[in-house]
C-alpha cells in the first residue's frame, strides 16, 4: 500500500487532541504502545468553491451533475453538450445520471444554463462529502453484567451491546452469513483478524483473472470496489470504515477483541472517500448502487454532504436502492443543534441519533424532525485497521452501525421482509425516550434487540429440502444433518414420523443443526424406505412452519454395492 500505516494517523490524533485538553487515550487491558510518528494529511481534492446563500457547501472543480429528462435520446443529449462545450466523464445508464467536466470556475454559471434548458430535469455541483465523523480516542469504562458471554476479551466493556439487549437477541439468532452489510464509506480492512472472514465475497467474479466475469461492470471485484483508486481492493486507509463494521459485525466468540451486534452478517466494503476522509458525490453514487446491484440488504452511510447540501443526485440513487429492497440506514449529524444533515434526511433514509450508557442524549447527537431512531453512539468500542486493542469513540455513525446489526439480525429471523417492515420493526419495538412517542432527539426511541427480533415472524429455514439414505447391510448407520441458517437451536424442534428415524435435537448458535441417523434394527428388510421429518418453531410468531422434509432410506445388501454404481 502506498498509504502510511494507521497507526500514525492515530498517534497524530491523539497528539492534537493532548494540546486542546481532549479526552487522553485509554485501553482496556495493556495494549502495545504506538511508537509510530503521525502521518502527513492527504490532499484534498481540488475544490471549485462554495455555493452561495447555503452556507460551506464545498464542490469538485471542473465537475457538475446532470440528469436529463427521460425521454431525451443520446443524440439530443450529444449535440447539446457540444453547443455548451461540455464534456462527459461518466454516465450511469440505468438513472439517467451523468458527470460532466466543465471550465474550473464556471461550475455554477454552466449549472444555471443547463437548468433553464427544458431537456434537463436537474443540474448540480458535484458536492464534497465528508467522513460522518473523524475518530477521536476516548478513555471506555466499565463492564456493564449480561447473560450471554462469548468469549471476545472486551465484550464485558461493550455497554451498548447490553443497553440494546442484544446478548438477549442472540438467544434467537446471532446472525446469518446470508445477510450482506454495506459499508460506504473509507473502506473495511480487509485483513484485520475481526473482519477477514467476514467480508462479502463476489462468488461471480474469479480473483486476479482480469476479467469482468460477471459482466457488473468492475474487473475483479472479489470482495467489493474502490471508487477513489478504481479496483477491486477497498482497503481501509483512514479508520472510519473498519470502525463501523466491527460495531456492525465484528466476528464475534474468536477469541479477538470485541463481538458483533449480527456475527453473521457479511461486510461489503465500498471505498467512497479517500485517506483524508473526503470525497464526491459521484464516488458516493457509484458506491451506493454498486452495494443495491449487487445484493447488500444494509446500506450504511458513513459520510456527510458539505454544509448540509441537498443533492437530487444521492436521493436518486437511494431512492433506486430502496426500490431493490436495501435499508439504508446513516448517522443525523453530530453537530449539537437542529441542522438538517444529509443524507440521513433523505427520504428512504434511516436517521439515527446518538445515545450515552444511560440512556441520554449523547450531547453532539443532531436533533431535527427527520431522526427516526436513536442507538448507543457514546464511547462505543471498536478497531481501526493494523491495531489490535480496542479504542472508544463517540459518533451518531456508530449508532447507525448498531441499527444495521439489528436489521442483519432481523432478516436472519425472517429473510421474506421488505425493507420498509425491518424498518417498522426497529422502530415499533425501541424504548421510548424523552417525550412520549416521537420526538427530534430520540426519534421513536432507543433500539431494543430482543424486543425486535421477538417481534419478527419466524421464517422457519430448514436445509437441505429433503434427505436420501444409502443403508448398506454391514455398515454402520448412516448419519445425516438438517440445518436451520437463520436462527439458533431454541428457536425450533425436529420429530420422525418413523420408528427407524432418530433425530437429535437441535444444537448450536446461528447456523444450528440437528442429526439424523438411521435405527438399521428398525428396518425389517431389504427396501426402499420413505418417512419425513417434521420441523417446526418455538418462537410465537411463525410463518413458514412446520415443515415437512421428505426422508428416503435405501436398505440393500452389501453384494449390491457394485451394481449400484456400475457405469452404464
Amino acid at each position: 500500500m502506498k498509504n502510511l500505516p494507521m497507526t500514525r494517523r492515530i498517534l497524530h490524533l491523539l497528539l492534537v487532541g493532548l494540546f486542546l485538553f481532549l479526552p487522553c487515550l485509554a485501553f482496556a487491558g495493556e495494549p502495545e504502545p504506538m511508537t509510530t510518528n503521525p502521518a502527513p494529511p492527504s490532499s484534498p481534492p481540488k475544490l471549485g468553491g462554495k455555493e452561495g446563500g447555503r452556507g460551506a457547501m464545498e464542490f469538485k472543480a471542473g465537475e457538475i451533475i446532470v440528469k436529463f429528462r427521460e425521454g431525451v435520446s443520446q443524440t439530443s443529449v450529444r449535440s447539446l453538450l457540444l453547443a455548451e462545450k461540455i464534456d462527459i466523464l461518466r454516465e450511469t445508464d440505468k438513472l439517467g445520471i451523468t458527470l460532466l467536466s466543465v471550465p474550473e470556475g464556471q461550475e455554477l454559471k454552466k449549472i444555471e444554463e443547463l437548468k433553464r434548458n427544458p431537456r434537463v430535469e436537474y443540474a448540480e455541483p458535484n458536492y464534497i462529502v465528508q467522513v460522518a465523523n473523524p475518530i477521536a480516542t476516548e478513555p471506555h469504562y466499565s463492564p456493564l453484567p449480561m447473560a450471554v458471554w462469548p468469549d471476545d476479551p472486551y465484550f464485558s466493556s461493550q455497554w451498548n451491546l447490553a443497553k440494546i439487549e442484544a446478548p438477549a437477541a442472540w438467544d434467537i439468532t446471532t446472525g446469518g452469513d446470508k445477510v450482506v452489510i454495506a459499508v460506504i464509506g473509507t473502506g473495511v480492512s480487509l485483513d484485520h483478524p475481526e473482519l477477514q472472514d467476514k467480508i462479502w465475497t463476489n462468488r461471480g467474479e474469479t480473483p486476479d483473472n482480469d476479467i469482468d466475469d460477471d459482466g457488473n461492470g468492475f474487473v475483479d471485484d472479489v470482495h467489493g470496489w474502490d471508487f477513489v483508486n478504481w479496483h477491486g481492493e477497498p482497503q481501509d486507509d483512514y479508520g472510519h470504515g473498519t470502525f463501523v463494521a466491527g460495531v456492525a459485525a465484528a466476528e464475534t466468540n474468536n477469541g479477538i477483541l470485541i463481538a458483533g451486534v449480527s456475527w453473521g452478517a457479511e461486510i461489503m466494503p465500498a471505498k467512497v472517500l479517500d485517506q483524508g476522509g473526503g470525497g464526491s458525490i459521484d464516488d458516493v453514487n457509484g458506491g451506493i448502487l454498486y452495494a443495491a446491484d449487487n445484493g447488500a440488504k444494509i446500506i450504511n452511510l458513513g459520510f456527510t454532504l458539505t454544509g448540509s447540501a441537498y443533492s437530487n443526485a444521492v436521493q436518486n440513487v437511494v431512492n433506486y436502492a430502496h426500490s431493490k429492497g436495501a435499508l439504508v440506514v446513516a448517522a443525523a449529524g453530530d453537530s449539537p443543534d437542529d441542522s438538517y444533515q444529509y443524507p440521513a434526511v433523505l427520504d428512504h433514509v434511516i436517521s439515527v441519533a446518538a445515545t450515552d450508557r444511560y440512556d441520554e442524549r449523547w450531547s453532539d447527537s443532531t436533533h431535527n424532525d427527520k431522526v427516526d431512531v436513536a442507538a448507543p453512539g457514546a464511547h462505543v468500542l471498536s478497531f481501526v485497521p493494523g491495531e489490535y486493542y480496542p479504542l472508544s469513540w463517540s459518533s451518531t455513525g456508530l449508532a447507525a452501525a448498531n441499527v444495521s446489526g439489528l436489521a442483519a439480525l432481523i432478516w436472519s429471523v425472517n429473510p421474506h421482509l421488505t425493507n420498509d417492515q425491518v424498518e417498522d420493526i426497529i422502530e415499533s419495538t425501541a424504548v421510548d425516550l424523552g417525550e412520549d412517542g416521537w420526538d427530534e432527539y430520540f426519534g421513536w426511541g432507543r433500539i431494543d434487540a430482543s424486543a425486535a427480533v421477538r417481534a419478527t415472524p419466524h421464517y422457519l429455514q430448514i436445509e437441505p429440502d429433503s434427505l436420501n439414505f444409502l443403508v448398506c447391510d454391514d455398515s454402520n448407520s448412516p448419519l445425516g444433518a438438517i440445518t436451520n441458517p437463520g436462527t439458533n437451536s431454541s428457536t425450533w424442534t425436529a420429530a420422525a414420523t418413523a420408528s427407524w428415524l432418530s433425530i437429535s435435537p437441535p444444537e448450536g448458535y446461528t447456523p444450528s443443526s440437528a442429526m439424523v441417523s438411521i435405527d438399521m434394527g428398525s428396518l425389517s428388510d431389504y427396501g426402499v424406505y420413505t418417512t419425513t421429518i417434521i420441523a417446526t418453531s418455538t418462537l410465537t410468531s411463525c410463518v413458514n412452519c412446520p415443515l415437512t422434509i421428505p426422508v428416503t432410506a435405501s436398505y440393500f445388501r452389501k453384494s449390491y454395492l457394485p451394481l449400484l454404481f456400475k457405469q452404464p
